[in-house]
């Protein structure tokens, strides 16, 4: 009973923050789809690149139904001449024939199966890389935008359904198509009188696939941004999964995880239930149909109409059954499409962002810069109305040391992301060696800047090759000088496999400190001009701290360095340090100038214990 008066707290928990990310697609998701022609047109576009091979599929999949076609025409023979008229002369020849047509049929079909399939994986590929090329092209701001299990499910997940959709559903389309324009066309020669009968139901099953598709599509739109919020929260929970179980909250997130499934479950229920009454709707319109031509045939044989012969009846129910099989299987095919255009939606959703951060026209390419690095008057916020810097200047001269300390929130990593140009400024200027960075590719201006984050980023991969990423045609030697200037070179020796020693996800299988010590060996090995630290030692112990600060000094010799502060020690060494509160700069200066102050930074010098300090996000020496 405790835990069920428990439950409303918990969902009003798991809406507060499930919401923050739902929030930012809802209207996506909630908006009319865009026209399904549009989507189509824009994967038929990818296939297209392939388009002699595809007009070979085509020439496959007509040679497959006129085969079809013409041994209905042999069988109406067999029925008119043989079976009508009670005479074998001549019959195994048609049967042989009929065999052969059979034969082929098989063939055709078969071939152009078997191409479309290349067809489609080809396409794939130039799709996956597409986007792949996009991903990395898009400014920080659209990942902070979206989840990482959200863009993951788009990439894989919804380009699968594309797949599944091109390989089965296009060739099953064409079929379909062209086996009604032909079918249609040999009953038209057979009676026009029937074939005008059999059309009777065809604007009624037009308007009500249209009607169905119009609501299915729209609940697999939503479908899939659900199925793409689910997954990025599980994405959240795993990257989360220490935290959690330290916390021992692990049935709470059970219960949220129940709770988003249950919703997903519901929305997939009504899309699923919607498209299947595509299949029994228009199966019972052709059975209507059905009789509809049994009727009207006896009517016009018993009339002695001549184009009502006995075979053309039994051929005709057959090919009107043929006529009602390709509306049936079109109709199916309206599940499958509607669910891979909402993926295609999606996955297009990305390829046409234009969070990009854009080089001007006359962006130029730097060979060489001093380090000096000029913040004048700057103002930013990530959101409107919400002011982050507000009108900081900073002037970094060559080689200088710029400590930044300042409450949670109040901009120390804000500047961090300007300068790098990971965000354009709102007003201002950001000058290195006198140049707008504006005016500078963003390429270029990230090879002279080095970064140190408090969240090291580890590939599973050997150490050889993670600390390669900062310079990939480094030579093994180069990549060990700069590991014994980090001070990593001893424990890496002490691996088993040394440098040839694989990590494990973002380095799980060594230390947080260790793994500093890589990130740090992979700054040294790039030798980049200017040098942007979260210092992040605040969490290691007394022993590696001092390997961490020595490898920093051998960093940061003759570097142009921006350290957002974490500990005392690292601010008495800079050669400026900027304090900051609400945005602004509120003192600056060096250690001594600052002390002389009194002001915020003199507090924190003084304080007793690192209670004064935590928000600070400072600890003592």
């Amino acid at each position: 009973m405790s835990k069920q008066k428990e439950m409303p707290s918990n969902t009003e928990n798991y809406k507060s923050r499930i919401e923050l990310y739902k929030r930012s697609t809802f209207r996506r998701r909630n908006e009319k789809p865009q026209r399904a022609l549009k989507t189509t047109l824009r994967v038929v576009k990818y296939i297209f690149a392939e388009k002699k091979k595809l007009y070979l599929v085509i020439f496959f999949i007509m040679a497959a139904i006129l085969l079809s076609l013409a041994s209905q025409t042999v069988n109406r023979y067999i029925f008119d001449n043989f079976l009508d008229k009670q005479t074998s002369n001549g019959f195994s020849l048609f049967i042989v024939i009929l065999m052969a047509l059979f034969i082929f049929e098989i063939l055709m079909s078969f071939s152009g199966n078997l191409l479309m399939i290349g067809i489609t994986q080809r396409t794939l590929k130039n799709m996956r890389k597409n986007l792949f090329a996009k991903l990395q092209s898009l400014s920080i701001s659209f990942f902070d935008r979206n989840r990482d299990g959200d863009l993951m499910l788009r990439i894989t997940n919804d380009v699968d359904n594309i797949s599944t959709t091109m390989t089965q559903t296009f060739i099953s389309f064409i079929t379909s198509m062209m086996t009604l324009i032909f079918t249609i066309s040999v009953m038209i020669w057979m009676s026009w009188k029937l074939t005008i009968v059999a059309m009777i139901t065809i604007p009624l099953i037009y308007y009500t696939a249209k009607t169905i598709s119009k609501f299915s599509r729209k609940r697999f739109r939503r479908m899939r941004y659900e199925m793409g919020a689910l997954n990025g929260f599980v994405a959240e929970q795993i990257n989360g999964a220490k935290v959690i179980q330290s916390f021992c909250q692990e049935e709470e997130i059970i219960n949220e995880f129940i709770i988003e499934s249950k919703r997903v479950k519901r929305i997939t229920v009504r899309a699923m239930t919607w498209a299947s009454l595509m299949n029994p709707v228009i199966g019972l319109l052709n059975k209507m149909r059905y009789i509809i031509i049994i009727t009207a045939g006896a009517i016009l044989a018993i009339n002695g109409d001549k184009s009502a012969s006995i075979g053309t009846i039994a051929v005709f129910i057959t090919l009107a059954e043929r006529f009602g099989q390709q509306i049936n299987n079109l109709a199916n095919m309206y599940t499958e499409i509607q669910n891979a255009l909402s993926g295609a939606e999606r996955v297009f959703d990305i390829l046409d962002d234009t969070t990009f951060i854009n080089d001007s026209p006359d962006a130029i390419k730097l060979d060489y810069i001093s380090g000096h690095v000029e913040l004048k008057n700057v103002n930013f916020s990530y959101l409107e109305d919400t002011p982050i810097l507000k009108d900081v200047s900073i002037d970094a001269k060559p080689g200088m040391k710029i400590a930044i300390v300042g409450h949670t929130g109040a901009g120390k990593t804000t500047i961090i992301n300007l300068i790098t140009r990971f965000y354009d400024i709102d007003k201002g200027e950001i000058l290195v060696d006198g140049i707008n960075i504006k005016n500078v590719t963003q390429a270029n201006l990230l090879n002279k800047i080095g970064i140190v984050l408090q969240d090291t980023n580890l590939f599973s991969d050997t150490i050889y090759n993670n600390i390669r990423f900062g310079k990939l045609e480094a030579t093994d030697e180069e990549i060990i000088e700069a590991c014994k200037l980090a001070n990593c070179h001893k424990f890496i020796m002490e691996l088993p496999l040394k440098y040839n020693t694989v990590l494990a996800r973002n380095g799980a299988n060594i230390s947080f400190g260790q793994r500093q010590l890589l990130s740090i060996a992979r700054t040294i090995l790039k030798n980049p001009d200017i040098l942007i630290l979260d210092e992040a030692t605040s969490s290691v112990d007394t022993l590696t701290e001092i390997k961490i600060q020595k490898a920093i000094e051998n960093l940061t010799t003759d570097k142009t360095s921006f350290i957002i502060a974490h500990r005392l020690s690292t601010i008495r060494n800079a050669d400026l340090i900027i304090v900051m509160e609400n945005g602004k700069i509120v003192e600056q200066g060096n250690h001594n100038e600052l002390l002389d102050l009194k002001g915020i930074y003199y507090q924190l010098h003084n304080a007793k214990d690192d209670n004064d300090l935590k928000n600070f996000d400072l600890v003592s020496a």
